[in-house]
């Protein structure tokens, strides 16, 4: 099975690439979605939120994300202090959780699996995927998406950004690079034709399956 990674930066349509790559039959996981998941409904994690960031960030069968979110982006030390707090407590359940859908995967005997995530290089994710996608677009137009959707200020969603590896970096070291800077139609075709490309690339643990044992 081929395992397939999607990232970008914040704003850069990697959602929306990902929802592209669903609507052709290829199973996806959101790490983001998962962290999600976690912080509403698994009672360790929200147990160790209300540690970080006080009782009242809990909500029925939710979290108040806006307070967690002011309180972890920014450039002042106790921002950078709980952000890494968090992350201690989200990224290695979100990890296990990819891990054992991967393997459901496989079990079904699904050809490719992809897992969508922002933080795929900052977290040191590259070396367990076959291959990585990066999705990426104009700086402006990224913030413009980010402001129209969520109601943050220009000043807000770069400290996000800032918070993220440069996208050059993310370029440099992507498998394949999936430009969002022009119409829905031209990110379609673009999808369409890395997907295809991918889906004819031979299988590494197939490959790996048939190679003879030394004697």
């Amino acid at each position: 099975m081929k395992i397939i990674g999607i990232t970008g930066g914040i704003g850069t349509g990697k959602s929306t690439v990902a929802a592209m790559l669903r609507e052709r039959g290829w199973p996806i996981i959101s790490s983001d979605d998962v962290g999600k998941e976690l912080m509403d409904n698994d009672a360790e994690v929200r147990a160790a939120l209300a540690g970080l960031f006080g009782q009242d960030v809990l909500l029925p069968g939710t979290v108040n994300r806006g307070a967690i979110a002011a309180a972890i982006f920014g450039s002042t030390d106790e921002q950078r202090r709980v952000k890494k707090e968090l992350e201690k407590v989200i990224h290695p359940r979100v990890i296990a959780s990819n891990l054992a859908w991967l393997e459901s995967q496989r079990t079904a005997g699904s050809p490719l699996a992809a897992i969508e995530s922002a933080l795929l290089y900052e977290v040191g994710l590259e070396d367990g995927f076959d291959h990585v996608i990066v999705v990426d677009a104009p700086l402006d137009v990224r913030i413009a998406r980010v402001r129209e959707r969520s109601g943050l200020s220009e000043k807000e969603v770069q400290a996000r950004i800032d918070e993220q590896m440069p996208m050059q970096e993310k370029r440099s070291a992507a498998d394949f690079v999936i430009d969002n800077s022009g119409t829905l139609d031209n990110l379609r075709n673009a999808v369409q034709l890395v997907a295809m490309v991918i889906e004819a690339l031979p299988d590494p643990e197939a490959e790996e399956a048939e190679e003879p044992s030394e004697q």
